[in-house]
C-alpha cells in the first residue's frame, strides 16, 4: 500500500478473482507477492476492507492502463472475489458486490460505475508476460449491467459464428479494430497485425461480452458479435456503423 498521488481520486473499479480457496489463503498469496487490494469478498458475501479506497493505492494491477491513463493502481479501486477461476460466482457474493457498488456510487458521485467498471484482464492487455484474464468468463457481467453496473449487449449465435478477424489477420481491418479497442479503453496500439496484445484484448473482451467465436478456446478471434457490441459501446454514429458494415464484408 502507498498513498494515492496528491489530488487523485478513484476513477475506476477493477474486479479480479483470488484463485485461492478463501480469504486467509488469498491474503497469504498477496503478502508473498507484495500485492494488495482494497477489498476482498468471500463466497458467502463476507466483505473485508484492507485499505482506504480514497487515500490509499493498493498494488494489484502492475503494468496497466485504462482509457489512456497508465498505472491503474494510482486511480483504481481493487476488488478481489474469492473464486477458483473455474466456478460460478455464488449469488451471495454477487449480491454483496452489488450492495458494495451501490455504496460506492453514493460515496463517489463522479465515479462512473457504468463505463469504468472493468476486469483486471482489461487493464493489463499490454503486458508481454503474465497478462491476466480475471475475472474470467464465469463472471456475471450481464447480471451486474441489469442492476446498473457496467454494460452488456445481447448477441446471437449466428453473430458469434461469423468470423471477421483471426490471429493470422493483417491489414487495415486489423488496424481499425485496434483503434476501436483503444478508444474503448484498452492498452492496444495500431500495428495492422493481430499481435499478442490484440489477442489478449480480444480474449478479455470476448469473455466479458460473450462474443467469442463459437467453439474457440481461448476466444482470441474477432466475430460479428464482438464488432456489434464494440460499436454500441463506442456509441458510434449511423455513418460509423455504416463503415463497420463494410468492415464485416
Amino acid at each position: 500500500m502507498a498513498p494515492r498521488p496528491e489530488g487523485v481520486k478513484p476513477t475506476c473499479v477493477v474486479i479480479t478473482y483470488s484463485v485461492s480457496k478463501d480469504i486467509k489463503a488469498a491474503r497469504e498469496v498477496l503478502d508473498e507477492r507484495g500485492a494488495s487490494v482494497h477489498y476482498i469478498i468471500d463466497k458467502d458475501g463476507t466483505q473485508k476492507e484492507y485499505h482506504n479506497d480514497l487515500t490509499d493505492q493498493a498494488f494489484y494491477a502492475g503494468k496497466s492502463s485504462w482509457k489512456g491513463e497508465v498505472g491503474v493502481n494510482k486511480f483504481g479501486i481493487g476488488v478481489m472475489l474469492i473464486n477458483d477461476a473455474k466456478s460460478d460466482f455464488p449469488k451471495e457474493q454477487i449480491g454483496k458486490l452489488k450492495s458494495f457498488f451501490t455504496d460506492l456510487a453514493e460515496r463517489y458521485p463522479d465515479l462512473d460505475l457504468k463505463h469504468d467498471l472493468v476486469g483486471l484482464g482489461e487493464v493489463t492487455v499490454n503486458r508481454e508476460e503474465n497478462a491476466h484474464i480475471a475475472p474470467g468468463s464465469k463472471f456475471p457481467w450481464k447480471e451486474l449491467a441489469e442492476a446498473g453496473f457496467g454494460r452488456y449487449f445481447e448477441t446471437t449465435q449466428e453473430q458469434k459464428s461469423k468470423l471477421l478477424l483471426s490471429p493470422d489477420s493483417t491489414g487495415e481491418k486489423v488496424n481499425t479494430l485496434q483503434g476501436n479497442l483503444k478508444e474503448y479503453g484498452y492498452g492496444v496500439e495500431s500495428t495492422s497485425t493481430f499481435d499478442q496484445f490484440t489477442q489478449q484484448a480480444v480474449r478479455v473482451f470476448n469473455d466479458r461480452y460473450g462474443t467469442g467465436l463459437t467453439g474457440e478456446e481461448p476466444p482470441v478471434s474477432w466475430t460479428e458479435a464482438g464488432q456489434d457490441v464494440l460499436s454500441q459501446l463506442l456509441g458510434q454514429t449511423v455513418l460509423e456503423q455504416t463503415e463497420n458494415a463494410k468492415f464485416k464484408k
